[in-house]
């Protein structure tokens, strides 16, 4: 027998006495994706034990002795013929159940293989709704009929897919990813990146990692398994509860929108102080991009983290900025053209940093900006304020605008202060335009690291200031040349 036939067969054995850890259901799921020919005659073995169980004539003496241990002190009555009955089911249950996880954590392979194939539709769990180059790996037990996902294992070399959920989340799985699909509402997560996006009104969709739980709360975030063995969870919209499967913690650890952690083996977890997506959220990596994607590379701050509570996270779109595009990691306000002839045409497609609103008024506030390449810098400041020195040193006013819309307040501001301003997002450029940003620039001939400063001494009303970047072979164009080219 072979080192991973044995070690197997001492996993089954932790299953079927109920025994088995979420370490061991990872193990075992790991050695079946590697030798996905133990599978079948796994699978035979352990139906075999289950019908030899249950023709055991031990059984009866093993209920037998079940009565005896069941009745009370004298003048108790002994277990009925219906009690007897229901601990036989209960027996019947248990192994039942047993089997079923035993194949369900291997791969589920028999389980649905045994089943009807023309009752695919009917038990599928999700389907796939988009693709693009994937590479599926034996062992993908979970899918049937092309596009219908059941419960089992996903497996893929490369590409990218899109799964549609039954119960409503649609998950976007990109890279080499190795995913066992439970139910509609749960998948294990064992290697690679997944971004659920979860309708408002749903609650509890949960993506289960070797190291932590993560619950939606209504949400769109994303969860990648990392080389090294650490495990990002990155919160792009709403919320959502981390369990730890090591600490003694009674509360998961809930992060918001806007925030991101990593977290250790250990069940240690900090603060990712940003992530990278493409224009159109298809990807995100908290490391930086190969070369050529990004003119960005890094942004840090000088915040630090409250007591280990504070996960805010940066978050850069490269080539993304548009019309229409949010500023802001933590509110939904948007960058606009302040009239019908839209963003200055040097800043369409530039990189651009979403920062955070509520960092306006920290009096001790700095932001570092890294390049990977020389490049036009640019900071989008609030006409409101009075520039501050170190912007007025380091950049020059192009002259040209920007507009941001704002969008609604959160629901707790607008119960606090009900006389708030209403505000909503209108599409396209010079609508619903609410504050007008001027656009400064700085030519950087090298990749020497900027640095920000705070947005000033006083205290009126303002929106944080945005950050943006383009090669520096895109050259800008003064306010005239924008007036002639439009």
């Amino acid at each position: 027998m072979t080192a991973p036939e044995k070690r197997i067969h001492e996993l089954i054995d932790f299953v079927l006495d109920g025994s088995c850890t979420d370490k061991q259901r990872q193990e075992f799921a790991a050695i079946l994706d590697e030798h996905p020919e133990l599978i079948k005659g796994l699978a035979s073995e352990v139906f075999v034990h289950s019908l030899l169980l249950w023709q055991r004539e031990d059984i009866t003496r093993d209920l037998s002795s079940l009565d005896k241990a069941q009745t009370v002190e004298k003048g108790s009555s002994a277990l009925t013929a219906e009690s007897r009955s229901e601990s036989v089911d209960g027996l019947r249950r248990f192994t039942t159940w047993a089997i079923a996880a035993v194949l369900l954590i291997g791969g589920g392979f028999v389980f649905w293989q045994t089943r009807p194939q023309s009752n695919w539709q009917e038990r599928a769990v999700a389907e796939i709704v988009d693709s693009d180059s994937v590479s599926w790996k034996d062992g993908s037990t979970a899918l049937k009929q092309g596009d219908l996902v059941v419960p089992g294992r996903l497996r893929t070399e490369g590409g990218d897919f899109t799964m549609q959920f039954r119960s409503g989340p649609i998950v976007h799985v990109i890279g080499a990813v190795s995913m066992m699909v439970e139910s509609d509402m749960l998948v294990h997560l064992d290697s690679g990146q997944a971004t659920a996006r979860v309708p408002h009104e749903l609650k509890g969709f949960t993506i289960k990692t070797p190291v932590i739980d993560v619950i939606d709360q209504g949400t769109e975030f994303g969860v990648a398994i990392r080389e090294d063995g650490f495990t990002d969870v990155v919160v792009f919209d709403g919320k959502v509860d981390l369990a730890d499967h090591i600490s003694n913690k009674i509360d998961p650890t809930r992060l918001v929108q806007g925030q991101a952690a990593r977290v250790s083996r250990q069940g240690t977890m900090q603060r990712i102080m940003q992530v990278g997506r493409d224009q159109k959220g298809g990807w995100w990596t908290s490391d930086y991009p190969s070369s050529g994607v990004n003119v960005i590379q890094e942004v840090r701050d000088n915040i630090p983290p409250a007591d280990g509570l504070d996960y805010f996270c940066y978050q850069i779109s490269y080539h993304g900025l548009d019309e229409d595009v949010f500023a802001y990691v933590d509110d939904p306000h948007q960058w606009n053209g302040i009239d019908e002839r839209g963003l200055p045409s040097f800043l369409r497609g530039a990189d651009f940093v979403k920062t955070f609103n509520d960092y306006r008024y920290m009096e001790y506030f700095q932001m570092t900006v890294s390049l990977s390449q020389p490049a036009n810098l640019y900071v989008f400041f609030d006409d409101r304020v009075p520039p501050p020195k170190w912007l007025t040193d380091q950049f020059e006013d192009t002259g040209e605008n920007i507009g941001l819309d704002e969008g609604p307040w959160p629901a707790r501001d607008k119960a606090l202060r009900p006389d708030l301003p209403v505000y909503q997002n209108a599409v396209g450029a010079g609508n619903s335009i609410d504050n007008i940003f001027s656009v400064w620039q700085r030519r950087c001939d090298d990749t020497t690291p900027v640095v920000l400063g705070i947005m000033g001494e006083e205290r009126q009303a303002r929106a944080m200031y945005g950050i943006a970047a383009t090669p520096l072979d895109v050259t800008s164009v003064s306010a005239k040349d924008h007036s002639i080219l439009n």
